[in-house]
């Protein structure tokens, strides 16, 4: 049975969240945006509502959500609709026990790297979908009333959609803490490194943004300097993770731009 609503595009009327960890609170400030109240659902919760949740959504960990399941409906809970916010895990079978007592599943995994700051918000990002067709159906509707843009992955794209996501995220986060650790080394401030690279990292991600890749990257590599990637090259000698990471860029960036090339002298 899909959620109750009061129209087709409405949120569910009784929604729970279980895990109040980043996204769970960022997931819930976006449905309490979007008019909706949800429920927390904590570790102490000992017994099932009079009335079942239109939807459970479940923001723990992705190790955990199977036996989150397991342990909330062998305490009778009850859910129309349950959706794990995995964005690696299909929903079966880390769901297989809601299936069982006749819920529609899905993964609703909305793109995003929330820091647990109060202002981090899961709404209108795009979401990505995957699940029964019931349970998918309820997911586009939830995405779309929280302003996102829900999209379908198939369950066997999803670990390299979440491989890309985390590559861009934590790769990202990572790629600019050694940056600033090799600038300290070259002399620049230590309280200055981090800040400043973290902002050179934001200007480089908005001009792909705006023009795309490779039209907007910057640097030696887009200039063709030869010259400067050979110097770069032989500081980098035997730095480690940070040499590793040049290399493998400069990589992928070159066969960017040859593909783009290519692609611009076909007739």
């Amino acid at each position: 049975m899909p959620p109750a609503t009061s129209r087709p595009d409405a949120l569910p009327r009784r929604i729970g969240i279980r895990g109040r960890g980043r996204a769970g609170r960022a997931l819930a400030r976006a449905l309490s945006a979007a008019g909706a109240s949800p429920v927390w659902i904590s570790r102490a919760w000992k017994r099932s509502p009079s009335r079942p949740f239109d939807v459970i959504f479940l923001a723990v960990p992705d190790d955990a959500i199977a036996a989150e399941s397991r342990r909330l409906v062998g305490q009778g809970t009850r859910a129309r609709c349950v959706l794990h916010l995995s964005g690696a895990l299909p929903a079966a079978p880390a769901l297989a026990a809601w299936k069982a007592r006749g819920s529609a599943i899905a993964s609703f995994h909305p793109l995003g790297s929330f820091s647990g700051r109060p202002s981090d918000s899961a709404g209108g990002r795009t979401v990505a979908i995957e699940g029964d067709p019931a349970g998918r159906a309820a997911a586009f509707r939830i995405a779309r009333a929280i302003g996102g843009r829900p999209w379908r992955v198939a369950a066997a794209a999803k670990p390299i959609y979440h491989a890309a996501a985390t590559a861009a995220a934590g790769g990202t986060a990572t790629l600019v803490a050694e940056a600033a650790r090799a600038a300290e080394r070259a002399g620049m401030p230590a309280r200055d490194a981090l800040p400043a690279f973290a902002r050179l990292a934001g200007e480089a991600v908005d001009n792909v943004a705006r023009a795309g890749f490779p039209a907007g990257l910057t640097g030696p590599l887009a200039r063709g300097d030869a010259g400067t990637l050979r110097l770069h090259r032989r500081a980098l000698a035997g730095k480690g993770g940070l040499a590793d990471a040049y290399a493998a860029l400069a990589r992928a960036a070159r066969t960017a731009i040859r593909r783009k090339t290519a692609g611009g002298r076909r007739p």
